[in-house]
């Protein structure tokens, strides 16, 4: 290809679908606890394959230990598709039937937009301020944003 003047096929894939270019498409999840909430800290996107798998399953393992009140920051997400938001309604609904919850936090761009267009903006507790988030568990403060 090279030789005709054309660039080589570095950052595309089959059929001009961009190649996996390692943690710059993936998902980046780190957990803390604020009391017996456990916040979820998010960096990436939450998209069909690898990093919506390695979000579910990491949900599930804390849904193991139930009830378990969960606070899902979302500030560092960039895109999320429908498999994402099934796994947070997924993930939401499992934890509430266990007694616990789900809480989202800080999203932002087109995931606010994605959020907002499916309604799950009005369905699950939304909050921009973290220690809101952390504290409805707690006292059942208003549903957020």
């Amino acid at each position: 290809m090279r030789a005709l003047g054309l660039p080589g096929p570095r950052l595309w894939g089959s059929c001009g679908t961009r190649a996996p270019m390692g943690s710059e498409m993936g998902l980046q999840i780190s957990t803390r606890k604020a009391g017996n909430v456990t916040v979820v800290d998010l960096q990436g996107r939450i998209t069909i394959g690898s990093s919506n798998d390695e979000l579910g399953a990491a949900l599930r393992k804390l849904a193991e230990s139930a009830p378990c009140e969960v606070v899902i920051n979302l500030a560092g997400i960039t895109q999320v598709d429908s498999s994402g938001i099934s796994t947070l309604v997924r993930s939401y609904v499992t934890l509430e039937r266990q007694g616990g919850g789900l809480h989202l936090l800080n999203p932002t761009g087109h995931v606010r937009d994605v959020l907002e267009l499916t309604r799950l903006i009005n369905s699950i507790p939304t909050y921009t301020d973290e220690k809101k988030a952390i504290d409805s568990f707690r006292g059942g403060i208003g549903r957020g944003v």
